[in-house]
C-alpha cells in the first residue's frame, strides 16, 4: 500500500446545518430513509495551485412533508483537497477523485455528526449507510 496522490488538507468544516424536528412523530412506524446529495467543486482556474474545495450537501427527508417523517436535516461540509503533478496529466482521473473520492471522504466525517444530532434531539440514533458516489441513480 502507498499514500494516495490525492489528499484532504486539514480538517473538513461543516458550513451549514438546518434541522427541523417533528415533535409529534410516532417512532413505532417504519419510514424509508431518503438521502439526497449534491457535490460542488470549486477550483481557481487562474491559479496553478493543485487544490480544490469540494462541498458535499446532504438532505435527509428534505423533500418529504414534516408530518410524515421524524425530522428534516440539511447539512453541508467542505474540505480542501490537493494532488500532485501525476494527476494533472490525467484529467479523467482527477475529475473522478474530485467527484467521487472527495465526497466519500467528506461523507465519512458527516456520518457521526448526523448520528450525534439525532441522539441529542432525543430520538433514535440515525447511522447513515455507506454511500456509493461512483454509481449515479
Amino acid at each position: 500500500m502507498r499514500e494516495s496522490n490525492f489528499q484532504l488538507i486539514g480538517k473538513p468544516q461543516v458550513t451549514s446545518i438546518r434541522f427541523d424536528v417533528n415533535k409529534d412523530y410516532i417512532f413505532d412506524k417504519e419510514v424509508t430513509l431518503e438521502i439526497n446529495s449534491n457535490i460542488r467543486v470549486l477550483r481557481n482556474s487562474r491559479e496553478q495551485k493543485k487544490e480544490a474545495i469540494v462541498i458535499l450537501s446532504i438532505g435527509i427527508f428534505s423533500s418529504k412533508e414534516l408530518p410524515d417523517v421524524p425530522f428534516k436535516l440539511d447539512i453541508e461540509i467542505q474540505g480542501c483537497f490537493a494532488w500532485d503533478g501525476v494527476l494533472d496529466n490525467d484529467t479523467a482521473q482527477l475529475e473522478s477523485m474530485l467527484r467521487q473520492n472527495a465526497p466519500a471522504a467528506l461523507f465519512s466525517y458527516l456520518r457521526p455528526i448526523v448520528t450525534l444530532i439525532t441522539v441529542e434531539a432525543n430520538m433514535p440514533p440515525l447511522v447513515l449507510p455507506l454511500m456509493n458516489f461512483i454509481e449515479k441513480e
